[in-house]
């Protein structure tokens, strides 16, 4: 009975099926080795890729505070210029106003020249044109 049961296909059955099983476990297990391979270069890289942004924001931050002290710079020479900008509307105003003074004080002039000049020519006239 031991040699039948040694010698029989029982023994050559079962030994296939052990051997097909871990076929296929050595098989399954390689693939998921494989997978995780994948996955531990994909999270190296994700690991690079965090660092290589990490230093992408610690320049923007600086060049973020450079803007910064720039727009602060323009805001206080903005604010001159509205200063100066409202001075020069008041000396426009200011030469405005002068200039029809001026323009008064002309007009005045001339009819004081014309005035002289009548009495050169006619100085009889200018004893008429005292009361004018």
């Amino acid at each position: 009975m031991y040699r039948r049961i040694n010698h029989s296909r029982y023994i050559v059955l079962g030994i296939a099926g052990m051997v097909v099983v871990m076929s296929t476990f050595t098989w399954v297990m390689w693939g998921v080795a494989k997978e995780i391979r994948t996955m531990s270069e994909i999270m190296v890289q994700m690991g690079a890729d965090v660092h290589t942004m990490t230093n992408i924001q610690r320049n923007m931050r600086a060049d973020i505070n450079g803007m910064q002290v720039s727009m602060d710079k323009i805001d206080k020479k903005m604010t001159r210029v509205t200063t100066d900008m409202t001075r020069v509307t008041t000396d426009m105003t200011r030469m405005t106003q002068n200039s029809l003074n001026m323009n008064a004080n002309m007009a005045r002039m001339s009819h004081d020249v014309g005035r002289s000049s009548h009495m050169f020519t006619s100085p009889m006239a200018y004893f008429w044109n005292m009361g004018r």
